[in-house]
């Protein structure tokens, strides 16, 4: 978020073997993918990560 609005958007469909995976594991590959994603905006500054999942 900068200045209180959100930047930018990813998604993607799932694989086959991630359709098994539990909630939190699913919530773990969206991030990892996210910061793949953009990375290169990503080298030497502080980022935060937050999402709107919360575990029951």
């Amino acid at each position: 978020m900068h200045q209180g609005k959100v930047i930018a958007y990813a998604s993607r469909q799932l694989k086959v073997h991630e359709k098994k995976y539990q909630t939190n594991d699913l919530e773990l590959v969206a991030v990892v993918f996210s910061l793949k994603s953009w990375r290169h905006y990503l080298y030497g500054v502080h980022a935060d990560v937050f999402t709107d999942h919360k575990s029951l």
